[in-house]
């Protein structure tokens, strides 16, 4: 099913409400059943509900299928006519002619309460939701309405009845909770026990799907808990293996501290992944999105890409290679051939004239190397990066690739070589 933008906040809304309606049914239905709750205007307002929920999920099945088609007989087609009979007012009927609601329809009625699971659609919608919010919120939404729904059961079952007590009525519900959780999650403390064949067959059920269901959440949380780590764990093993590799070619000991050093700057400022790589699985529009916003900021302080336009600049950005360099460590030197135009992405670069002087320091949001692009001359200058140095790199054969797409600013840098030579 696919929105525009415009109507996304509607969609949200709705599929709030309908979740939302759905979980307060799911509790209601089955007090009522076991007349836990014979409040007449309840029944009205929770009818209501059923009736909201079924609309906004009929309204739901026509914007995805336009129209009703049982050529093909599945699912969605079954939900339809499910949510229709839950959308009359069967219980509203059923009041005035008899003055009481039949069970029949409160059990067609709790089935608009399977609208619940469509929470992963509400939250895969919304914006910079961590993966482990995403995966634990449907669990614990989903629990207290098993819990309850179990421990009503247990009630239906004699372990209580109505009296009209407030006090004893919150008691019997507490106690089945508590007779619910203990059960679901172990085989009971001993303490609330099966007194019929009807609770000891109903004990055993829940306690087969309290092996299914808590396994299934207990796996899925220790998952969850060593995900939130994972990065910290992808940098160890990369430890690991280096370290395995330095024993075995007995490595001396200041360069494995340089390795180190290396694992670990990468662990405090990348959290021991590679930018590049992570990107690499992207489209190219989203890579080129995504690099121009991580670079726009130094890319137009080059003199003679002021003039250029976004989509120039966005193709540069495919063209960036990204590169880390050391301390001392020499990202050029004089006289070598030049390649390339260094943009300074983190860390700071000190430029050495062929004498030996210090002519510049150059920092997070610098360039350097930009006639590499113009005239292509051998360097007249070195390079030495002063800290780690996170630097993306254009070189001159990319440049040139790009440029033939754009003849007018073609044309421009050839102009601004003539002036410069």
């Amino acid at each position: 099913m696919h929105f525009t933008e415009n109507n996304l906040m509607k969609i949200q809304v709705l599929r709030f409400i309908s979740i939302s309606s759905a979980f307060l049914v799911g509790f209601w239905i089955p007090l009522k059943l076991i007349n836990f709750a014979p409040n007449v205007y309840l029944e009205v307002i929770f009818d209501l509900l059923v009736s909201v929920v079924s609309a906004i999920n009929i309204w739901f099945y026509f914007k995805k299928y336009k129209k009703i088609s049982f050529k093909k007989f599945g699912l969605s087609q079954l939900g339809l006519i499910i949510d229709v009979f839950c959308f009359l007012p069967f219980s509203l009927i059923s009041l005035a002619l008899w003055n009481t609601t039949a069970s029949w329809i409160l059990l067609i009625n709790i089935l608009c309460v399977r609208h619940i699971r469509h929470i992963k659609s509400f939250l895969d919608n919304l914006g910079a939701l961590r993966p482990v919010v995403y995966r634990l919120v449907p669990i614990f939404v989903s629990l207290p309405l098993l819990v309850h729904l179990v421990a009503c059961g247990w009630i239906a079952l004699g372990s209580g009845n109505y009296t009209g007590d407030l006090n004893d009525t919150i008691l019997i519900y507490v106690k089945a909770v508590y007779w619910s959780f203990t059960t679901l999650t172990t085989v009971g403390y001993g303490d609330v026990i099966a007194q019929s064949i009807p609770q000891m067959l109903y004990s055993c059920c829940v306690q087969v799907i309290g092996v299914g269901v808590f396994g299934y959440i207990l796996s899925n949380v220790a998952g969850l808990l060593s995900r939130v780590d994972a990065a910290r764990e992808h940098h160890m093993d990369n430890l690991d293996r280096i370290e395995t590799f330095m024993n075995s070619y007995r490595i001396p000991t200041t360069l494995r501290n340089k390795t180190r050093d290396y694992y670990r700057y990468l662990w405090q400022h990348k959290k021991g992944y590679n930018d590049h790589s992570l990107l690499e699985n992207l489209p190219a529009k989203l890579q080129s999105e995504l690099l121009f916003e991580i670079n726009k900021t130094i890319v137009h302080k080059v003199p003679f890409l002021k003039e250029a336009d976004s989509d120039l600049i966005e193709n540069l950005m495919d063209e960036l290679e990204p590169k880390i360099f050391i301390p001392q460590e020499k990202i050029f030197r004089v006289d070598d051939p030049a390649d390339a135009l260094y943009f300074i992405h983190k860390g700071s670069v000190e430029i050495i004239s062929r004498e030996g002087q210090s002519l510049a320091h150059l920092h997070e949001g610098a360039f350097f190397g930009e006639m590499a692009l113009l005239t292509g001359r051998p360097r007249n200058a070195t390079a030495v990066a002063s800290s780690y140095c996170d630097l993306f790199l254009l070189h001159r054969d990319a440049f040139s690739r790009v440029l033939r797409s754009y003849p007018a600013f073609e044309k421009h840098i050839h102009e601004t070589i003539t002036v410069r030579k």
